[in-house]
């Protein structure tokens, strides 16, 4: 399976993802239920991925707004991206609209415990 989507719903954001093109994408709204059981559809598809012989990998997170749940289970994806960038190139890019100071600091803690993979992007605010 090269390819992953999930629709959004008002409480989940899409997700897509491609193997050959070495990128995925999360947006929108994260505050499922049960985050775990939500993302393991994902975790599946993220195991091959990362295990995948592409040698870039993109990912972009957009979200208006998640739960603490989903907060470990970004932080463990990201762990694993970082962990991977001494044998591809990995660039993880948070984006936020750029009066919304409480997602980019959620940003800025990120990239502390990431690193330079870590990229900030600041969008217009949209109504």
């Amino acid at each position: 399976m090269n390819t992953f989507k999930v629709e959004a719903t008002h409480k989940t954001p899409e997700i897509e993802g491609n193997i050959e093109e070495g990128k995925f994408s999360i947006k929108g709204k994260c505050i499922p239920e049960d985050a775990r059981g939500f993302f393991i559809p994902f975790r599946d598809w993220f195991m091959q991925f990362v295990q995948s012989d592409c040698n870039k990998i993109y990912a972009e997170l957009d979200l208006e707004y998640f739960n603490t749940s989903t907060s470990s289970i970004l932080l463990d994806v990201f762990k694993q991206l970082d962990n991977l960038s001494n044998k591809k190139e990995v660039e993880i890019t948070w984006i936020y609209e750029e009066d919304d100071f409480e997602m980019e600091e959620v940003g800025q803690d990120y990239k502390l415990m990431i690193g330079e993979n870590f990229k900030l992007q600041s969008k217009p605010w949209e109504n």
